[in-house]
């Protein structure tokens, strides 16, 4: 790639118009870019309540409930530029903007659900989560998930009474409205409109008999990272969507999925691989040995040139699913391709990086 390329390159970015105001995300640097750990974090509240009241969490809200609505090609710039400087950061960010409560609202939620929740989402209020992860089953939503059942209670009104045990939800310690997946029975035969299955359910804190007592710290990674226990009675209008939506649940999943994998995850691999790419070169040109810089060693220009053609690799692909998302496309089998691309090759990256730091990167 020329130079002339890399400026057309560089117009075309620049010349896109914004809607999020970017001084905000420099002013969340500022304040809170060098709090690496998240949770457990004395500040923590105020770290959140911040995010919340300047509109983080409202991206992928539409104008009508408060949201930002932002394009994808947006979306992941920014959530590339907060978790190239603060990883944690990003994570707290990125989940209220993937899959969860936000996304399943607005595609699948009843008119009722959808005014009573989306504006606090978008302002902050609500800090959202969901549980489908469990001892025995991750992505697989039709796997050993939780076993919920239909009942009636005494006056006549449909409950679903559930056990949960979800565990690494990411925001699951601080959050106030949660969503929670599970395989739903009806051995009574209570349902009208829809069938048993897989059900997606919206509850907020404190209600139902849901617990969120404990938290994980997965590789010290310091972002809000839990479980989500109890034996739950849901009253069958927290389903998302209502009972219609009874056993509709990996399809909605899978369609919303199709969006959160394709971006997120991307956007953070694209961060870190240019965050290593950056610092690696700057490091090989000025750190000698032998009375060479390290960029003169052959072995090093290898594992520098592969660093820099998984960066633009990781960088090109993003480019292009946040294009065909923008377009209204779901591509469900490419997003999860990205996932795991996007991902391996930031790891590469990384890999490549410590190889050349050698003992300074310990």
């Amino acid at each position: 790639v020329g130079d002339n390329d890399m400026n057309k390159l560089s117009d075309i970015y620049k010349n896109k118009t914004n809607k999020f105001d970017e001084s905000k995300i420099d002013s969340l640097i500022n304040l809170y870019g060098s709090e690496q750990k998240i949770y457990p974090n004395d500040k923590y509240k105020e770290i959140l309540d911040y995010i919340g009241k300047n509109k983080f969490f409202s991206f992928i809200i539409n104008e009508e409930y408060e949201g930002t609505n932002l394009p994808v090609h947006e979306l992941s710039s920014v959530l590339t530029k907060i978790a190239s400087v603060n990883p944690a950061l990003g994570v707290t960010i990125m989940v209220p903007n993937s899959l969860g409560p936000g996304e399943l609202l607005i595609n699948y939620g009843t008119k009722e659900q959808k005014e009573k929740y989306l504006p606090g989402l978008a302002n902050g209020d609500y800090i959202p989560c969901f549980g489908l992860t469990g001892p025995n089953n991750g992505s697989d939503a039709t796997g050993s998930i939780d076993q919920g059942e239909l009942l009636l209670g005494k006056n006549g009104e449909k409950y679903i009474e559930v056990t949960i045990n979800k565990r690494y939800i990411t925001l699951g310690p601080v959050a106030n409205l949660v969503g929670v997946a599970f395989n739903l029975k009806d051995p009574n035969g209570l349902l009208e409109s829809s069938k048993p299955g897989v059900t997606l359910a919206l509850i907020e804190k404190n209600t139902c008999g849901l617990l969120q007592e404990t938290h994980h710290n997965p590789l010290n990674a310091g972002f809000p990272n839990g479980t989500l226990k109890g034996t739950l009675k849901i009253p069958i209008d927290k389903v998302i969507g209502g009972e219609a939506n009874v056993g509709n649940g990996w399809k909605m999943l899978m369609e919303c999925l199709a969006a959160g994998r394709g971006i997120c995850l991307p956007a953070t691999a694209n961060a870190s691989s240019k965050t290593a790419m950056v610092g690696i070169y700057q490091y090989a040109k000025h750190r000698k040995q032998f009375k060479l810089p390290l960029v003169n060693m052959e072995g090093v220009q290898e594992k520098l040139v592969n660093m820099l053609y998984n960066t633009w690799l990781i960088q090109c692909s993003v480019g292009l699913t946040n294009n065909l998302l923008d377009s209204g496309e779901k591509p469900a089998v490419l997003s999860a391709v990205m996932k795991q691309q996007t991902t391996d090759r930031a790891r590469d990256v990384l890999n490549d990086a410590m190889d050349i730091h050698a003992g300074s990167a310990i």
